[in-house]
């Protein structure tokens, strides 16, 4: 499953060791303390996108292939569900950081089309998101309506996609600064480490353009606005506030370096 990236230090790690490690947090996340299965979430996404910028570029010399890029649509996600607009919009938001494209598969659920690694990067989060969706629903939308709980869920999903966002932003801030004072302490022409991470930023988006371009020419998929549903701004607006309650971002004392799990 996925590439295959050799041990290089302590702070470094494999694409399996990333996964493992983010898959742990997510399931961490099942407890009943609010707290705690917040700061899974944050460390999780701090996990996955570190590697990104820190791993991904680590072959200068570009040697290692590159996985290829798979249409994933006899595994679609929430197969025979119902596609909520709302679990679509989370998707397109968990997709676009992660390097991947998506269509409703004949089967029911959406369908995947990216590299095995970043595939499986997406369904972690999506399964991990959807249900903290749901559960801030069921807490908060009770004798409500169905237009109610639409646009809260709606809601929610906005603030998750702009943490999504401003996390990796985030996260790349930080990475540059420790490249840049691992510069300084080189002092001279071995100085690399801010060239490997900006060479990252660069990889990553050429293999969403890649995506992008595989789909244009292996599938004929035809654009959707999707269902529209009634708009309630005060449910809308709960939403967000809610959704301000998944925290991606990662906090001082947080879960951090435990053992690694098994993928199940």
């Amino acid at each position: 499953m996925g590439r295959s990236y050799r041990k290089r230090n302590d702070k470094n790690m494999t694409y399996q060791e990333a996964i493992e490690k983010a898959a742990k947090l997510l399931r961490l996340a099942t407890s009943s303390n609010p707290h705690e299965a917040a700061l899974a979430a944050s460390r999780a996404q701090e996990i996955i996108d570190r590697y990104k910028l820190t791993d991904v570029s680590a072959d200068l010399s570009g040697s290692q292939p590159d996985e290829p890029i798979c249409d994933f649509g006899v595994d679609p996600l929430d197969g025979g569900k119902k596609l909520d607009r709302w679990r679509w919009y989370l998707f397109l938001g968990i997709a676009d950081g992660n390097q991947c494209k998506g269509y409703l598969s004949a089967r029911g659920g959406i369908a995947i089309v990216g590299r095995p690694s970043d595939a499986n990067t997406v369904r972690y989060f999506y399964s991990w998101l959807t249900r903290e969706v749901d559960r801030l629903a069921a807490r908060d939308c009770v004798g409500y309506g169905r237009t109610f709980w639409n646009n809260y869920r709606l809601g929610v999903v906005e603030t998750v996609r702009e943490k999504l966002k401003s996390q990796f932003a985030e996260t790349l801030a930080k990475v540059k600064q420790e490249a840049t004072e691992a510069d300084a302490l080189q002092l001279g022409a071995g100085s690399t480490a801010l060239v490997r991470v900006n060479q990252a930023v660069a990889r990553i988006e050429r293999r969403t353009e890649e995506v992008n371009s595989w789909v244009k020419k292996n599938l004929n998929l035809r654009s959707s606005s999707g269902s529209r549903s009634s708009y309630d701004p005060s449910a809308r607006a709960a939403g967000r506030k809610a959704g301000h309650e998944i925290r991606m971002r990662p906090s001082a004392g947080g879960i951090g370096r435990g053992a690694v799990g098994q993928l199940n």
